[in-house]
């Protein structure tokens, strides 16, 4: 019982990493930001983007956090197929 060794471990994936969904609303949340930088500068830009974060998450906190329109949800075996 003393002659215990462990077995190789390959500690990787064979498959690549899937591609991040875009949706529709990630462009309009892309140019949103980039509008709010060139109008008010990065640093406010960037206060108001955590002021909004902060605002959904007490909004989460309620339980009043809306669910996702299911035109846009998307089946995790889709993504990650399995083989």
């Amino acid at each position: 019982m003393s002659n215990v060794e462990q077995l190789p471990v390959k500690g990787a994936s064979d498959r690549p990493a899937p591609k991040k969904i875009m949706r529709p609303c990630d462009w309009g949340l892309i140019v949103a930001i980039r509008d709010m930088e060139t109008q008010v500068g990065t640093v406010e830009a960037y206060n108001r983007l955590c002021d909004a974060a902060q605002q959904l998450k007490a909004k989460i906190d309620r339980g009043d956090a809306q669910i996702q329109n299911r035109l846009f949800a998307t089946d995790p075996k889709w993504i990650y197929p399995a083989g």
